[in-house]
Formats: C-alpha cells, sequence, structure tokens
C-alpha cells in the first residue's frame, strides 16, 4: 500500500496535468468502489491537488473534494493526447501492472473521469480501494508527522500501552505513515518495535519523532519506495528509490547499517512483516 512518501509524490504529478481542466463526464464500470455522487463534480473544473495521509483528493472548489485510497492494488492513469496526432501522454501512479502500458479501459478499470484534454483512469484488481466524494475517512485521521511538534507527537502516541509500531501506524492516531517507515523510523530512534508505548523514554520519544519525520521527507525525495508489498511506480512510470536507503525494512539476514555487529530479523507484528536489529533495537 502508498504510504505518504507515495502518494505526495502522485498529488505533485497529478497537479502540474489536472488544475484549470474541467470533468466534462464520468463512467462508473464498478459500484462496489463508489461512494457518494460522482456526479457532482461533471462540469466543475479543478482547482488543486491534494493530499490527506494516504488519501489522494482531487479539489473543486465549493467544499467539494474527490477522493482516491489506492489500498493494495489502485492505481490512476491519466492520459492526453499530444499535439503530434496519434501520440499520447501518459502518466500513471499506483500499484504496477502491466495496465501502466497496455491500452485503456482495461478489465481492471473501475471509473473513467473524462476531462477537457484527457481522461483518468482509477483501476484496481482486488476492489479494495474507492472513489468517494468528500470522504468520511480523512475526518477520522490524525495529524500528519509534518503537522505537529515533538511535544504534540509524544502526546498523541504516548497514550497506548500497545506495541509502538502499531501506533505509528494507527492512521486515527498519525496520519501518512505505514509499514516501510515505521520499521526505519524505528531503526533511526533505536526502540524495537515490540516495545510498549508507555515504556518508552523522553529520549526515545524525541528521537523517535525525529526518525519518522526525517524518513518521510527522505522518501518523499526519492520519489517513494518501490517494495515487494508496496508496489509503487510514480506518475513518469519510473519506480522510486528510497527502497535503495532501506534501514532495516526488506533487509532480513542482512547486517545492521550501524555497523554493530547485529543482523535485520524479521517477525510478524500486527499482521504485517517487522523488520528490526535486536543488537541495537531494546
Amino acid at each position: 500500500m502508498p504510504e505518504l512518501p507515495e502518494i505526495e509524490t502522485v498529488r505533485l504529478q497529478l497537479e502540474k496535468v489536472l488544475v484549470g481542466q474541467v470533468c466534462k463526464e464520468i463512467k462508473i464500470l464498478s459500484h462496489k468502489v463508489i461512494n457518494g455522487k460522482l456526479e457532482s463534480v461533471v462540469h466543475k473544473s479543478v482547482k488543486d491537488v491534494k493530499r490527506m495521509g494516504k488519501v489522494l483528493l482531487i479539489d473543486f472548489g465549493m467544499d467539494l473534494l474527490l477522493g482516491f485510497h489506492f489500498k493494495m492494488t489502485g492505481q490512476l492513469i491519466y492520459e492526453q493526447e499530444s499535439i503530434r496526432a496519434g501520440e499520447y501522454k501518459r502518466v500513471v501512479g499506483g500499484h504496477p501492472t502491466e495496465d501502466f502500458l497496455n491500452k485503456m479501459p482495461s478489465s481492471h478499470t473501475r471509473v473513467i473521469f473524462y476531462f477537457d484534454k484527457g481522461t483518468l483512469y482509477f483501476n484496481d484488481q482486488r476492489l479494495f480501494g474507492w472513489v468517494e466524494i468528500n470522504p468520511k475517512f480523512v475526518e477520522k485521521l490524525g495529524p500528519e508527522p509534518f503537522e505537529i511538534d515533538e511535544k504534540k507527537f509524544t502526546e498523541l502516541v504516548s497514550k497506548s500501552k500497545r506495541p509502538i509500531k502499531l501506533v505509528l501506524m494507527d492512521q486515527g492516531v498519525i496520519s501518512g505513515i505505514g509499514n516501510i517507515y515505521a520499521n526505519d523510523a524505528l531503526w533511526e530512534a533505536k526502540v524495537n518495535p515490540r516495545r510498549g508505548v508507555n515504556t518508552l523514554t523522553s529520549k526515545q520519544y524525541s528521537e523517535l519523532y525525529k526518525g519518522v519525520v526525517k524518513v518521510l521527507k527522505e522518501g518523499i525525495r526519492y520519489g517513494g519506495a518501490t517494495a515487494a508489498d508496496a508496489k509503487y511506480i510514480d506518475l513518469h512510470g519510473l519506480g522510486g528509490h528510497y527502497q535503495e536507503h532501506f534501514r532495516t525494512y526488506g533487509r532480513e539476514g542482512e547486517e545492521c547499517k550501524r555497523g554493530d555487529g547485529g543482523i535485520v530479523h524479521k517477525f510478524e507484528l500486527g499482521g504485517r512483516g517487522t523488520y528490526y536489529c535486536p543488537k541495537c533495537q531494546v
């Protein structure tokens, strides 16, 4: 599932092609992924492209937001005919499949949005994702790490007794952090993912906040990550490069990057693969 850096990369690219365009028509191919009356954006122009946590939002003004949640296999493909007849500009984002290269619509296309200059396709193989008008989901999201300071971060996460990694990934507490960045932030802070939140010291809360902000900013800078359970390709069809900078994620059996002689271990926590160095993360 794409996390904050991946969706931010998608947002930046869509912003370049959609702002100012008018939605002319919508064709719904699967009502299973739809919430609300999508036709309310027809004949409206795009004012902005936003993001809240892992949710992409196309802003049509007048308190009208079109939200997309990719979940595991969602993707957006935008096509626009170029000046040269017969040639098309295509930008893509989300879960990478052959649909990125194939002719649209495909058997996985669930909704088609026709704009002035191009067409936006929402595809989803497993039908876990959704498209919604003014999604209520975002009202339940906690603040993003970039919106709060260290003191507020500590206040929010320290209320629980659950393992710290599960709290970091709880979108109602802090939004935008998923499996990849939670693993790496915990390595930065030298904290064991299993540690109960209420057992952390003031210094560890501080280091964890810094670690979360650091890895998310790196993720955005490198265009997100392309990983085994978080397949992601940015809107120009190029894979993100954060995976080249993983601290622990996906590095089971490899030496700790601190050079302390530790070996990265993997275990299951909350149904997700969890990676850590038992030597430096205590």
